[in-house]
């Protein structure tokens, strides 16, 4: 499998991350693979060159923060599957408060050239109230994906 992964993937993923917001951009560090990607909430930029986490431009509607990734280089992944986009792929995404400690996370995936229709993907996000909480270093162990869950792989027929 491709080691690749765009910025909605790295939201939906069971590992924490930590938003930081200036006036112009809001910062995303993720712990899985140590990523992090920029939002910009200023002026609209259009991505000077296509990358794995593409280019992510952020506007507020009320206390919704909408995010659009374009940009992406074509070789993401959204899932172990190898359920994937090409490089014409739009991304909305939306963080909308539910409360002080949750966010309502939606990402809108649109891709004619891949999919028939745009889908949506949808879950909550938790804010972590441990004392002291703080993201750690990511260390990926190369194949232990094969060992984990190589054993769920369809067998060919003999």
């Amino acid at each position: 499998m491709l080691s690749a992964w765009c910025a909605a993937r790295h939201t939906y993923l069971p590992f924490p991350f930590q938003i930081i917001q200036s006036q112009t951009n809001l910062a995303i560090a993720y712990e899985y693979r140590t990523a992090n990607r920029l939002i910009n909430v200023a002026k609209h930029r259009e991505p000077s060159v296509d990358t794995w986490m593409g280019m992510s431009n952020g506007h507020w509607e009320g206390d919704t923060l909408v995010v659009e990734v374009t940009g992406l280089n074509g070789q993401s992944r959204f899932d172990r599957a190898g359920n994937f986009a090409n490089e014409n792929v739009r991304i909305v995404e939306r963080y909308a408060f539910a409360d002080p400690d949750h966010l309502n996370y939606e990402a809108t995936i649109d891709d004619k050239t891949v999919f028939t229709r745009p889908w949506k993907i949808s879950l909550p996000l938790y804010r972590r109230k441990e004392m002291n909480a703080q993201l750690t270093e990511f260390k990926c162990v190369e194949f232990t994906g094969e060992m984990l869950y190589g054993h769920l792989r369809k067998q060919a027929d003999k």
